[in-house]
């Protein structure tokens, strides 16, 4: 039981001590960037899932660590992920 609470504490911390950079591209004129930290969010990927992130694409997301690249295909938009904290 003891362990289950230090996993739950250690998932919270690390959940709130995680940092992306997106890159968004929408056309050759149109992209956009943005650092992702989570820690002023109340629920793990709460900026992809407002983005419209597919569940299979937010588990790969969640999986990801440090220094990972990701490309996220959505509609007309190419997402490229990096976790850097």
């Amino acid at each position: 039981m003891f362990k289950k609470l230090l996993q739950s504490l250690s998932d919270a911390v690390e959940f709130r001590s995680r940092i992306w950079v997106v890159h968004i591209s929408e056309s050759f004129l149109k992209d956009q960037s943005f650092v992702v930290n989570e820690d002023q969010f109340s629920s793990p990927l709460s900026w992809m899932k407002s983005r419209g992130y597919p569940k299979t694409m937010l588990d790969k997301v969640e999986t990801m660590k440090r220094s990972q690249v990701l490309v996220v295909e959505l509609g007309e938009t190419t997402h490229q992920l990096m976790r850097v904290k």
